[in-house]
């Protein structure tokens, strides 16, 4: 797994991996790595050496999009009671990433675990 699909699955996974992280006390091990992370430096032996890379890997298969990638369509409110359509995706806020997001009416803005920033629409 390259470098931008890791940090994005990590950042989606991480409210996950805290917890397995603290059952396993290795709760300061997980905040040293995503330090590392945030710092640009590479995790993956981290993530390794803690048990969780494995976890992280299989979550890729298991969060795959049907169809391949698509872009997000949502309908948006507009005059003509038809709406709007938007292409496009929400995005890692420090381009880090390759984690992207459709957006959905009604969902919350979906928020960077890893910078602590939203996403980006692009």
């Amino acid at each position: 797994m390259e470098t931008s699909e890791l940090l994005g699955v990590l950042c989606r996974e991480l409210p996950g991996l805290r917890a397995v992280a603290e059952e396993t006390g290795d709760g300061d091990g997980l905040e040293e790595v995503l330090a590392a992370a945030r710092r640009g430096e590479p995790v993956t032996d981290r993530l390794r050496a803690l048990g969780l890379l494995r976890l992280l890997e299989s979550s890729t298969t298991r969060a795959a999009p049907a169809g391949g990638e698509q872009a997000g369509l949502v309908s948006l409110p507009g005059g003509d009671r038809a709406g709007h359509v938007a292409l496009g995706r929400y995005r890692c806020p420090a381009g880090a990433c390759r984690r992207a997001e459709r957006p959905r009416p009604g969902d919350d803005l979906p928020v960077c675990a890893l910078h602590a920033r939203p996403l980006r629409f692009a």
